[in-house]
């Protein structure tokens, strides 16, 4: 069984990513297929050292940049090599759904899918709306759906649904071996938005009876306020980078997941995991300070230094999200 599988890895490794059919659906753009066959490469070579784990993740990157039959029958193989019988199941039923009639997936998926019936549980996850989906920390491969079959290693675990304009949404669910789940998230309303403001108007008459122009916006303490902000949450940002890439570290990783029995493998590569989360949300928490900075800076700061009467003092409450990617704003009257 072990030489027939390598056999097929070799065959499938030959083959080069312009030649794989799309899955059905909204051709990727120039640029996913560019990333998509980037990852590709890194994948296959992965997978020739035999450095299955880190060969499944370039798989099923290049998978989610363009999905693709013959390299999410890489990424199943490549999970199961790697002894995550969950996650290569899980897929497994996700390339079913896809290509219900490729004869591949089905020889590649369907013992795998067997075996895992056989010694993990099942979740069968449905949303009102189509979501992505979190085990703890890992993500779950594959496009938003409303339905997904994931198994999971029996005990107890967390499972979170997100959607667009970052709703996310938690159950916990603890199964044996064997034992079959069906978990329901309904997706939270989409949070409202200040309305945005418009422009302010200077109206300006001619003459000796010309209205004296009183001086808007906030104090530059605010502005300067921002810059500090910034500046320390881009020192720690910095930080976190570079104990992302020290902690484990890629030869830590390495060693515990080739090493007899794989001790330490998964712990250590969920620890890199949150450690590579825990950068990206600093990383997005300083580009909004940032911008809402700037934008505070060039366009709602007195910089004249004349106080404005309290009457026409300009009343501004600056607004930040990251839902869709970072977004500033503000509201308010001046």
């Amino acid at each position: 069984m072990k030489h027939r599988l390598v056999v097929i890895g070799a065959v499938l490794l030959g083959a080069t990513f312009e030649g794989h059919a799309l899955a059905a659906g909204d051709a990727p753009s120039v640029e996913e297929v560019k990333a998509a066959e980037s990852d590709f490469n890194r994948g296959r070579e992965a997978y020739k050292t035999g450095n299955y784990d880190e060969a499944a993740e370039y798989f099923e990157s290049a998978d989610g940049h363009a999905p693709n039959e013959r390299v999410i029958e890489l990424a199943i193989n490549a999970r199961d090599k790697a002894g995550h019988l969950d996650r290569a199941a899980t897929t497994s039923e996700w390339a079913l759904e896809l290509y219900p009639n490729a004869a591949r997936i089905k020889k590649v998926a369907l013992p795998i899918i067997e075996r895992a019936k056989a010694e993990l549980f099942t979740a069968v996850i449905t949303c009102d709306e189509a979501c992505n989906l979190l085990d703890g920390s890992r993500i779950v491969h594959g496009e938003a759906a409303t339905r997904r079959v994931v198994f999971l290693t029996p005990g107890e675990h967390e499972i979170r649904a997100s959607w667009s304009e970052g709703r996310v949404s938690s159950q916990k669910v603890t199964g044996k071996t064997s034992d079959t789940s069906n978990l329901e998230f309904k997706a939270p309303p989409i949070p409202k938005k200040p309305d945005a403001e418009l422009a302010p108007t200077v109206v300006m008459t001619s003459g000796p009876d010309r209205a004296e122009e009183k001086p808007h916006g906030m104090t530059p303490i605010v502005f300067f306020s921002g810059v500090g902000l910034t500046a320390v949450l881009g020192g720690v940002t910095i930080w976190s980078g570079i104990d992302t890439t020290k902690n484990p570290g890629a030869d830590a990783l390495r060693s515990a997941c080739n090493s007899a029995g794989q001790v330490n493998c998964q712990a250590l590569y969920d620890e890199g995991n949150s450690r590579e989360l825990r950068t990206n949300i600093l990383i997005a928490a300083t580009s909004v300070a940032g911008a809402a900075t700037a934008v505070i800076g060039g366009f709602f700061t007195n910089w004249s230094g004349k106080k404005a009467p309290e009457a026409d003092t300009a009343r501004i409450t600056p607004w930040v999200t990251y839902a869709n990617g970072p977004a500033v704003g503000a509201f308010g009257r001046f």
